[in-house]
């Protein structure tokens, strides 16, 4: 969860089938260009990553309706034993060069 793509990470895991990527950011003609939905992984890892595009102004009401089924579902099918949850400080409401509304209890909440 955070405003910019988390390519980094998923490109340490586009290939395999052992890690499960989601990425809550937001989309179109912003840094680093990258989290296409239609970009779900290769090789082993394909349908292995997930992208959730968001618009500007994204607020709690808004990510929870999207962030809970969609997390839901993902453990209910995989049954992960781990998760790790990256978030942005760029996602709250408060940074000057984030565009995202969120607040630091909805962070919370959905870990």
């Amino acid at each position: 969860m955070d405003v910019h793509h988390g390519e980094g990470v998923e490109d340490a895991f586009h290939t395999t089938e052992r890690v499960m990527t989601v990425s809550f950011h937001n989309f179109g003609d912003f840094f680093p260009v990258t989290g296409d939905i239609a970009d779900i992984g290769y090789a082993k890892g394909k349908y292995y990553s997930l992208k959730v595009p968001l618009d500007e102004g994204v607020d709690g009401d808004s990510n929870h309706f999207l962030f809970k089924p969609i997390m839901a579902k993902m453990i209910e099918v995989l049954k992960p034993s781990v998760i790790v949850l990256p978030c942005g400080a760029d996602s709250l409401s408060v940074d000057r060069l984030g565009c995202f509304n969120l607040s630091i209890k909805v962070h919370a909440i959905v870990c």
